[in-house]
């Protein structure tokens, strides 16, 4: 079989991660190395092998919606594809061949923050959730199947698409086993963490706002470390800049991770600190409540509540939070990426 990957939209992030997590499954995949598989892609972002060939187009979001509504259909016909996967959450119109679709933008079925027009650093977000939007539901509407990460998402793309659950898998992006060293390390009840980039519906002004209430009260034994950067000073707030995973993963070891994001698809950090046992200070919603369900580790607050974020920080500063002690077998890891490959072929 020949397999077109449609994934022009990854450039960084969450989606760029989810590509290459999905290529490197195809190298050592011996199901994999049995079929072709072209990708179609804004830059070089994984090399060539037997199987596996790299098309580079360079476009932005604009060039993309015609690329799917216009010139696409007649490049992809060129290869004589078997089955076309989008990994960008749109399908590319004007092709008779099948069509999977990897859903994983959140921001058009969430219902927690309608974003405006009018506001400067919400237009791009209101473009995505009523613009974008719409043009994805009707992408999901005509694709033959379409892959989600959480059920969530699914119940929303059900609710809001019509779509017949049927044609949706609920696929849990792969756990990382890098982090298994990790288990062993020492925690400071006085450390927190938030590995985010600097988007609005990140929430970063709810922990900005818990930090001030509670140097207000005179708790001020503790650090928030943050992977953006500010030019501004903000007691007991520490601005990285952006990490590595590595070293996220060493800002794991024995941090409180906080998560006060009013919108995420599945949330990787929730996934990744679950691995870890670590506490999880979570806005309570229902990406965070399904990711955690059972985690003893995990306690919630509103997260247009800052005082609700400030009294669980100060809990956990003063032991009233214990760390349980749960184990990881790694051993029974599963790579979901091979249900993935699995509804290609079949």
């Amino acid at each position: 079989m020949k397999i077109i990957i449609n994934n022009m939209a990854a450039t960084s992030g969450g989606g760029l991660s989810i590509l290459k997590g999905f290529y490197e499954y195809l190298i050592k995949s011996k199901e994999a190395k049995n079929h072709e598989w072209v990708f179609l892609l804004n830059d070089n972002y994984i090399k060539e092998t037997k199987n596996i060939k790299v098309i580079v187009f360079k476009k932005n979001w604009i060039r993309r919606l015609k690329f799917d509504y216009i010139s696409g259909k007649k490049i992809i016909k060129k290869f004589n594809p078997d089955v076309v996967f989008s990994m960008q959450n749109t399908i590319t119109y004007g092709l008779d061949v099948r069509q999977v679709v990897y859903m994983h933008q959140s921001i058009p079925f969430q219902k927690t923050k309608k974003f405006s027009f009018f506001k400067a650093n919400e237009r791009k977000l209101a473009v995505y959730q009523h613009i974008i939007g719409s043009l994805i539901i009707k992408s999901l509407k005509k694709a033959d199947k379409i892959i989600v990460q959480t059920k969530w998402i699914k119940e929303a793309i059900v609710h809001k698409a019509g779509i017949s659950s049927l044609k949706i898998e609920n696929i849990l992006p792969p756990m990382q086993k890098s982090v298994q060293l990790l288990q062993r390390s020492s925690f400071n009840k006085e450390k927190f963490f938030y590995p985010a980039s600097k988007i609005s519906y990140k929430n970063h002004s709810c922990i900005y706002e818990a930090a001030a209430i509670l140097n207000n009260d005179g708790i001020t034994n503790f650090s928030v470390d943050l992977t953006i950067k500010e030019n501004k000073e903000v007691k007991n707030i520490n601005f990285l800049g952006a990490l590595s995973f590595e070293e996220v993963l060493e800002n794991y070891k024995n941090s409180t991770l906080i998560f006060p994001s009013l919108i995420e698809t599945v949330g990787l950090p929730l996934i990744e600190a679950k691995q870890l046992g670590i506490i999880i200070l979570a806005a309570d919603c229902e990406y965070a409540r399904e990711i955690l369900s059972g985690y003893k580790n995990a306690y919630y607050f509103n997260p247009y509540k800052p005082k609700e974020l400030a009294k669980l920080i100060d809990k956990v500063i003063k032991g009233e939070i214990k760390k349980h002690n749960i184990e990881v077998n790694f051993n029974d890891e599963i790579n979901t990426w091979s249900e993935v490959v699995d509804i290609l072929i079949k």
